[in-house]
């Protein structure tokens, strides 16, 4: 039972330090040195409250108004700017208390002094409160100087100016205790310093990197919905085009069998290329529209779909086709421009035969699709759906294309895109070469 109350005391007493200090251990080290400070205080005062006398008897009144001041400091103002009049004060108090605690010495170089304990405890708040190593070497050199005043004046109203410096060792005592005491509190604070800078730029890094992925978050997330909204819109305009276009070559077709079978065939031979097409582009865009798997070459994937737009159709392509690495919107570009204008000169020219080329010409690049279908007058032609199309994404880029037809010449698409749109590795390739 008699253990309670001990116990009950001793975490009211751990309450109350928490109380006082906080979170903040600084705060706890300026609170031990305000104990010191009055110990201190006491130690050298005493003898002097014992025997009052004039001036000496100042030391008390003075050294209570240190011991406010200092109280201040740790408890009441906590900004180290708003408390620099203070260190003024004190500065000022400290000159004074010496002064008139040594007052009374009868020989300053036989009696033992304590005065540079004052400056050490005054001293350690301020350390504890400067925010760079700067303002404690200017604290220290000011009440070093003072500290030195302090004993030059003590020593010429004992009497021992002569001899004070050669024979006292009380001064140096003083002196050292000051010195180390400054590279001490010095280094321990520049470390602290440097620990708490390193922990706020942590703490910086780690909320810009959160702020960081919250934003790479947003921004995949929109990547995502607007590459979802890219594939169903390339859905909508191609395949959607294409597969109305197969509705109404065999509806055509149906309605000339039993009497035109030429057109008929025709018909369904368009029809038929048109499906594959639409079958290429709907696993393009289930593929994230990549165009071409990356084990084969530009050029191979291009002579795919001209293989694919001539087996069973009865078409002959001719092709020179250079060895290009483009970026992959400009080979999907490419590709669907090949098939759209394959597929447009079989429905709308009756075309059988085709001519395609793909030439690298260095600073842009070529292409030309013609044919030998039916042509028309450039007077009555114009641009579909695919060709407009076509124009808007060459011009896009900084392109140009040109479409060009006589009656019984054929259909002809020229399209020149700029080489910025070649791949990397092949611009290193070309300036090496």
């Amino acid at each position: 039972m008699s253990s309670e109350p001990h116990k009950g005391g001793e975490g009211r007493l751990r309450s109350l330090w928490k109380s006082l200090t906080g979170k903040n251990s600084a705060q706890g080290l300026r609170i031990i040195v305000l104990l010191l400070f009055c110990i201190a205080c006491v130690a050298i005062v005493l003898p002097v409250a014992l025997r009052p006398r004039f001036p000496s008897i100042l030391a008390v009144p003075v050294s209570a108004l240190l011991l406010l001041s200092l109280a201040a400091k740790v408890f009441v103002v906590r900004d180290f700017y708003h408390k620099i009049a203070l260190y003024v004060v004190d500065s000022i108090l400290l000159v004074l208390f010496n002064v008139f605690a040594g007052w009374e010495i009868d020989s300053l170089v036989r009696q033992a002094s304590y005065s540079y304990l004052i400056y050490v405890c005054v001293l350690s708040e301020y350390y504890l409160s400067a925010p760079t190593l700067r303002d404690d070497a200017i604290m220290f050199g000011v009440n070093l100087a003072a500290y030195t005043v302090v004993y030059v004046i003590n020593a010429v109203q004992a009497g021992e100016i002569a001899r004070a410096f050669d024979l006292s060792s009380q001064y140096f005592v003083g002196l050292i205790v000051i010195v180390l005491h400054f590279i001490m509190f010095g280094f321990a604070m520049t470390l602290a310093r440097k620990n708490r800078q390193i922990e706020e730029n942590l703490r910086e890094i780690e909320e810009s990197r959160n702020e960081l992925m919250r934003a790479y978050e947003k921004v995949e997330e929109a990547t995502v919905i607007e590459e979802r909204n890219r594939i169903a819109k390339e859905i909508h305009d191609t395949a959607g085009h294409s597969l109305t276009t197969v509705i109404m070559q065999t509806e055509a077709a149906r309605l000339a069998l039993g009497k035109d079978d030429a057109e008929a065939k025709r018909c369904i031979a368009a029809a038929n290329l048109q499906a594959k097409n639409c079958l290429d582009e709907l696993r393009l865009s289930v593929h994230l529209l990549s165009g071409r798997s990356e084990d084969i070459s530009f050029r191979d994937y291009l002579e795919e779909i001209i293989a694919g737009s001539s087996d069973g159709t009865g078409l002959t392509v001719r092709s020179k086709i250079d060895d290009l690495e483009l970026t992959e919107e400009a080979e999907r570009f490419i590709a669907n421009t090949l098939r759209e204008g394959i597929s447009n000169g079989v429905r709308h020219g009756g075309s059988t035969a085709f001519l395609f080329e793909l030439r690298d010409m260095g600073n842009y690049i070529e292409f030309l699709l013609s044919d030998n279908g039916r042509g028309i007058e450039q007077k009555q032609f114009k641009e579909g759906f695919g060709l407009s199309g076509m124009r808007a994404k060459a011009e896009a880029w900084g392109g140009m294309v040109h479409y060009s037809s006589e009656p019984g010449e054929g259909f002809e698409i020229r399209l020149s895109l700029p080489g910025a749109l070649k791949r990397t590795e092949q611009k290193d390739r070309e300036k090496q070469a």
